[in-house]
């Protein structure tokens, strides 16, 4: 009795065992489809959407493949006929649904093809990419990286969320790549990059920098260099993107910490202010790069001094090797006589 038990059991296991990978089948040949299909329909997108999203790390491969290419994917599903092409406006709104979808199943492989969209044309795309990225926490080193790539971007807004997600991150390599932005103080459109770079150092316990700079540009204490020289070569960018400011004292304290800190590299950039000077500098700022400029140029022309490695030392006699010198006819170190000692008492 038992054993025909156990045996029913048995046949019964494999049964569901086959009927999984039926429904299995059946979900990837047609359900999935299905509901791809339908979020093409603006009265079944958000109930077809859900659906997806209940598969969980299943349906994540696939969310990922309308994320980078959506026309493409939704042929090979049968979504679309061949040659068929939906309105831009279309696939926008999908994938930004899709970007949601993947935050949602906390989905980290989704991090790369998030990251390709940062150079998307599309600012939607990448305002929500930025948010996408904040949202799936743990990631690549080289995130900062990518990230910072849109501090440069056309969108104020797009400039803006990436400056706060580098703060949020807390990634402290983000520092020396947020700290050229300290010396953009120019108002554009109500945003200035400025005040956003100094959020982000305070996020990132980088508060210090950010007083030290201010002291520079707004007070010219030019004691305030030693706390930055550390970041010697962004700082100086921060100094030359200073020599733009709306403020002849920041022109004036700029120009004096570059001379400071003889940074050549600001030479094209002071020279392009005196073209000028006419017209944008006061007596003051103008007489400050151009001392700048006359003490860089002085100091260019000094020979650079002599690296270590451009020694040419293959003429030189080697060392002598101890084991190589003849000791056989030294004399012998001198001997106490016995009973003797060296007492002074």
């Amino acid at each position: 009795m038992e054993s025909e038990l156990s045996a029913e059991n048995q046949r019964l296991r494999r049964r569901v065992e086959e009927l999984e990978r039926q429904l299995e089948e059946w979900k990837r040949e047609y359900v999935i489809p299905m509901l791809l299909q339908r979020l093409l329909s603006p009265t079944h997108r958000d109930a077809a959407f859900e659906q997806l999203l209940s598969f969980g790390d299943e349906i994540v491969p696939v969310l990922i493949a309308l994320l980078e290419k959506p026309s493409k994917t939704l042929r090979e599903i049968g979504a679309l006929i061949e040659r068929e092409e939906l309105p831009d406006y279309l696939y926008e709104s999908l994938r930004l649904q899709v970007i949601e979808g993947l935050v949602r199943l906390g989905a980290k492989e989704a991090v790369k093809p998030l990251l390709k969209l940062l150079k998307s044309p599309d600012t939607r795309l990448k305002l929500k990419a930025l948010w996408a990225l904040s949202k799936l926490g743990d990631s690549p080193q080289n995130l900062v990286f990518q990230i910072a790539e849109s501090l440069n971007d056309a969108d104020l807004k797009v400039r803006e969320e990436a400056f706060a997600l580098l703060g949020d991150l807390g990634n402290p390599d983000a520092i020396p790549l947020i700290i050229p932005f300290l010396g953009d103080l120019r108002l554009e459109g109500g945003f200035r990059a400025a005040e956003h770079a100094a959020k982000a150092l305070e996020r990132l316990g980088a508060s210090e920098i950010v007083k030290a700079f201010r002291r520079i540009i707004d007070e010219g204490d030019l004691n305030a260099l030693e706390i930055l020289r550390p970041y010697r070569k962004p700082v100086i960018e921060a100094l030359i993107r200073a020599l733009d400011s709306y403020l002849s004292d920041h022109i004036e304290n700029a120009a004096r910490a570059l001379k400071a800190w003889n940074a050549v590299e600001a030479l094209p950039k002071l020279r392009a202010k005196l073209r000028w000077a006419f017209f944008t500098l006061s007596d003051k700022s103008r007489q400050a790069c151009e001392d700048a400029v006359k003490h860089l140029e002085n100091f260019s022309r000094l020979p650079a001094p002599v690296s270590p490695t451009q020694i040419q030392i293959e003429g030189l006699p080697s060392p002598a090797n101890p084991s190589d010198i003849n000791t056989e006819n030294l004399p012998s170190p001198a001997k106490a006589p016995k009973g003797e000692t060296n007492d002074l008492d």
